[in-house]
């Protein structure tokens, strides 16, 4: 089945777009009643899909047509990939292919959805409509990844395998005869009704082609294992499963119903080795099933979430490069109770980890004061091993900090890492967690040059004090500040038209059913119905800031060597006097374990998390709350921001998530994670990315495990909250930039997940190669 995945080539599939346009085009009731329409276009799209089971197969299930492909949703962001079908094959990054004829039928498509797609319907006015269609398509100062629709969730699977389709269908049929014809609630159960049933139908038609393809099959062997597949999908996800397998189907196909959806990114199935681990204890203790079956199941179930990739547009492609993994499944941590939840399964999870090195799943793993030792030195193997996952987290910080934020206690001891590294309680929560990524950097920009850009005439941010003026560093500070609350105002003013637009047109009553709140409240995730409902913006580049602000604290405000008016117009100039440059790269930054240098780091970290909390409810009634992390934004957003005061230059990338800039922590990993506990992240409960690099073959053998596991231990007790390694060779990364055909499966963590090395851009692999090799010397 791996070898089989690996060899596909990822295609664009136009079933869900023209299935969903005929369906949605065929709605024949009132206007008002948006959510039945939706539903009838899913129930549309899961009855004319192609069913398909391929050789080998012992979980089924295709999120397209193809082997690998990628899917389309003209009603949100596929629109702008409809416009730009012809650029697919071709591009240099995340290359698809597509038939001439799907292209000719997918872009017939572009005239219904011109004035129905999601980024059109967020402003009534004209002119803010065509403003926000330009900003949006630019991306210079903040991506709203909420205009790709409702995505970014760990939906309640636990609920579908244990009650099926139709036990949810019961549930909302009582509290539906209690509603009153036409309200939303009544609208919101009837549209529920309808994708469950849509749902239990798609498993049936499993099993008819199952049964199909038994009656052909020649091989006994085989033949066995399509009537197995035809038994599974006849009972789920239409009743409970009994048994292990029929969790895992029941689980399958309800994921590639969401995929089908909303927005097909991060859809999670978070903590599988808890809400499976009953199923397995059934079936070893009755004599079911083996401890190697349920591997094998478990495997089978990560290639097949390997066969979606994600269609994006030019703008979102460059901003999350590589095909990137944003299934996340998560092992370990505490349960409900406190206590350590660790088992069997997440044994056999952490084994896929190191053994398959698949894309997706992205894989996580909890850790806590108690966790057990061997599940800790099983991790530290792998990821010494090169496997570059699981990426790491710290439930004794989290935990607290997500009651801090709303969470009951025993939610907060629920979380899965959502997409990247975003926590959230699986099942109970619509946390938006990628709403925004924002460009931190180009703030400074506009501090330093009242509020317009280097080389613009046009002012976009406030109107704050010419550098000529500043006579002190406070005056920098308090012009960061305003530029700050400025685009943060004006960014969460579009995000709420988005966020209004989603819910106006765009509910997913299939999510709703499968997070706690919805069917209780009878309303739409879109609307408010989770438990759980605050919104993720992500400081990009807040080293960039901290650092630049660091070098203009010392060298022009303490040593005096440069006037800032003399810096700024060598920022402008793109740092062409190759001395100051030379000076200012030689500066110490974040990651020496220097409080001085730390402090600003720190400073822009906190001041963000403050604003974005200032900025007050969403349109869902929580909060907006921040992160530490950047997908692959740094380098989009590198690309579109001036030179700095840290010695980068206009176009190079910023760096990665939260971590020392590249070649700039030069007192090795001790000095780099004493400079991290600087940060307060009880106040980023979106989650942060560390990202960490070091030698390969560093840790082999016990002694290097040892040292791995001391590091973290330290930075994990003194409030760390999350670290991911890249244990790589700095030469093999270059011969796979010459030679790619020759390493097809070198993966390596990127910004809160992995890709492989061969689908990142020429930027993103440079900036790989760059991240500082780090030693144990220090």
């Amino acid at each position: 089945l791996q070898a089989a995945l690996h060899s596909a080539t990822p295609t664009i599939c136009p079933e869900r777009a023209l299935l969903y346009t005929e369906a949605f085009r065929r709605w024949a009731g009132p206007d008002e009643h948006v959510p039945l329409r939706k539903a009838a276009a899913l129930a549309g799209v899961l009855a004319g899909k192609t069913v398909r089971i391929f050789p080998d197969e012992l979980l089924v299930g295709n999120f397209t047509s193809h082997r690998v492909g990628g899917l389309i949703a003209p009603e949100t962001h596929g629109m702008v990939s409809l416009v730009e079908l012809p650029s697919f094959p071709a591009r240099k990054t995340d290359p698809l292919q597509i038939a001439p004829e799907d292209m000719r039928a997918l872009r017939r498509l572009i005239p219904y959805w011109a004035t129905r797609w999601l980024a059109y319907q967020t402003y009534r006015s004209p002119l803010r409509k065509a403003r926000f269609l330009f900003e949006s398509l630019r991306a210079r100062d903040w991506i709203i990844f909420e205009l790709g629709g409702v995505g970014h969730l760990a939906p309640d699977y636990a609920r579908l395998i244990r009650q099926g389709t139709d036990g949810i269908g019961a549930e909302v049929r009582q509290r539906m005869a209690k509603c009153e014809a036409g309200s939303e609630a009544h609208v919101t159960y009837q549209a529920v009704l309808t994708v469950l049933e849509a749902l239990a139908e798609l498993g049936e038609r499993y099993a008819e082609e199952a049964a199909r393809l038994a009656k052909a099959e020649q091989d006994s062997r085989r033949r066995e294992e399509l009537e197995q597949i035809a038994r599974i999908c006849r009972r789920v996800p239409r009743y409970g499963a009994r048994t292990f397998h029929e969790a895992l189907q029941a689980l399958l196909l309800a994921h590639i119903a969401i995929v089908n959806e909303g927005l097909e990114v991060s859809i999670c199935p978070g903590r599988m080795d808890q809400y499976l681990f009953p199923y397995y204890v059934e079936d070893r203790e009755s004599g079911r099933t083996t401890r190697e079956r349920a591997k094998e199941l478990l495997s089978c179930f990560c290639i097949k979430l390997c066969e979606t990739v994600p269609v994006l547009g030019s703008v979102a492609n460059d901003a999350n490069g590589g095909l990137p993994s944003y299934q996340t499944v998560v092992i370990g941590g505490v349960d409900r109770d406190g206590n350590d939840a660790v088992n069997e399964l997440s044994y056999i999870l952490l084994e896929i980890t190191d053994e398959l090195r698949l894309r997706e799943p992205n894989f996580h793993a909890r850790l806590h004061d108690g966790s057990p030792e061997d599940y800790e030195e099983r991790i530290y193997a792998a990821l010494a091993n090169g496997a570059n996952s699981p990426a790491l987290y710290n439930d004794d910080l989290i935990v607290p900090t997500l009651v801090t934020y709303g969470h009951s206690l025993e939610d907060a001891r629920d979380y899965t890492p959502i997409g990247c590294v975003e926590p959230a309680c699986q099942g109970k929560s619509f946390a938006s967690t990628d709403a925004v990524v924002f460009n931190t950097p180009a703030v400074l920009e506009l501090a330093l040059n009242e509020g317009k850009r280097f080389g613009s005439r046009r002012r976009v941010g406030a109107k704050t004090m010419p550098v000529s003026r500043m006579t002190a560093m406070q005056d920098v500070v308090d012009a960061f500040r305003m530029q700050l609350r400025h685009r943060l105002s004006k960014m969460v003013a579009d995000l709420k038209a988005v966020e209004r637009a989603n819910a106006e047109h765009h509910p997913t009553p299939l999510t709703s059913a499968l997070i706690e709140g919805c069917i209780e409240r009878g309303r739409d995730v879109t609307r408010g119905g989770a438990i759980y409902n605050r919104s993720g913006i992500q400081c990009v580049g807040a080293t960039d800031v901290g650092d630049s602000l660091y070098a203009i604290d010392q060298l022009v405000f303490r040593d005096r060597n440069v006037s800032l008016a003399e810096l700024v117009q060598a920022l402008k100039e793109n740092l062409g006097d190759e001395v100051l440059r030379a000076r200012l790269k030689n500066m110490r930054g974040f990651g020496n374990d220097d409080a001085h240098a730390d402090q600003w780091t720190v400073f822009v970290a906190h001041e963000f998390g403050e604003q974005v909390e200032a900025l007050g409810e969403n349109t869902r009634g929580g909060p907006y709350v921040a992160g530490l992390y950047s997908v692959t934004s740094h380098v989009f957003f590198g690309r579109k921001t001036g030179a700095l005061p840290n010695g980068r230059r206009q176009g190079e990338p910023f760096v990665s998530g939260i971590a020392p800039a590249n070649g700039r922590d030069r007192q090795g990993p001790t000095a780099v994670l004493n400079s991290m506990n600087r940060l307060d992240y009880s106040r980023f409960p979106n989650g942060i990315n560390f990202n960490i690099r070091f030698q390969a073959g560093l840790f082999r053998g016990a002694e290097g495990r040892n040292a791995m596991r001391a590091l973290m231990d330290v930075y994990f007790a003194r409030g760390g909250m999350q670290a991911q390694f890249n244990i790589l060779d700095a030469d093999m990364l270059r011969r796979a930039r010459r030679a790619p055909e020759q390493f097809p499966n070198l993966l390596v963590r990127v910004s809160g997940y992995s890709a492989y090395f061969t689908d990142l851009s020429e930027e993103m692999q440079d900036e790989i190669i760059s991240r500082t090799e780090n030693a144990l010397g220090a």
